[in-house]
């Protein structure tokens, strides 16, 4: 089983990183092989015109790292998608890798990326300041959202932890537990034959 988390916050010391972090240990104690992509380490460009890239055959951006990252992607069985509530939303460098996925769906095909999704499970962590569910309500659903766009995936869940000042999210039991849970669940996934 690998499982791959996709860290989207700016902050490599924060509190997505420190959550993320446990989850994907949690992972690895329970026997999967992890890996985490830190998206700020990472060159991913806008999205320009589908259409240019469509009649071109190729993306314009073929010399970022969009590609490696999207192998690194459809290599794995369990995705983990880390980022801060950031305007009721995901952060904007995981915003801008999900939004090239539109280009495998134009350059490639609908059923191609589909497929290469499919089998795989997806899970959530978020971190924000504020207390109540709902602020980060539209961040939680885009993301199950993303994990659900192929037909057959498996929706883990997701963890919603204190944000803030550096270490906050590691000093929050239930936050911890959830987090841990969500690794289990991500080892222990196996796709349907």
């Amino acid at each position: 089983m690998h499982v791959l988390g996709l860290m989207g916050s700016a902050r490599r010391d924060g509190n997505t990183n420190d959550l993320l972090d446990v989850v994907l240990n949690a992972a690895h104690e329970k026997g999967a092989d992890v890996e985490k992509i830190v998206l700020a380490d990472h060159r991913v460009e806008h999205i320009e015109n589908c259409q240019v890239c469509k009649q071109r055959g190729a993306c314009v951006h073929a010399d970022d790292d969009f590609d490696r990252l999207m192998a690194k992607v459809y290599a794995a069985d369990v995705l983990i998608y880390g980022s801060p509530v950031y305007w009721y939303t995901v952060s904007g460098r995981l915003k801008v890798f999900l939004d090239r996925w539109s280009c495998e769906l134009y350059l490639k095909s609908n059923d191609y990326f589909c497929e290469k999704m499919k089998p795989k499970a997806g899970g959530i962590v978020t971190v924000q300041e504020e207390s109540t569910y709902e602020r980060a309500a539209s961040c939680i659903e885009a993301l199950e959202k993303t994990i659900k766009y192929a037909p057959g995936s498996t929706y883990l869940g997701y963890v919603l932890g204190p944000g803030g000042k550096r270490g906050t999210a590691l000093k929050h039991e239930p936050t911890l537990l959830a987090a841990r849970e969500l690794g289990r669940k991500a080892a222990a996934f196996r796709p349907a034959p």
